[in-house]
């Protein structure tokens, strides 16, 4: 559930070398002090030459551990 006190991720993705992209996927990252929590997106779909772009709404550091395209 997103509230207003959370930092989120926008996710989005193009299948066209970044000309083009789709809309917005938030997805929520905690409250402060939060510091384990996981952050997971399903059905994206799939492209050949898909280009990803992840953004944050707040100015928090972001560290990205791991990533799986699958």
């Amino acid at each position: 559930m997103l509230t207003d006190d959370e930092a989120k991720l926008m996710v989005t993705w193009s299948d066209d070398h970044g000309n083009t992209w789709s809309n917005n996927r938030l997805l929520p990252l905690g409250k402060v002090g939060e510091y384990r929590k996981r952050v997971e997106t399903r059905r994206m779909g799939s492209g050949r030459d898909r280009v990803y772009r992840v953004r944050c709404t707040d100015p928090v550091n972001i560290v990205i551990v791991e990533a799986r395209l699958s």
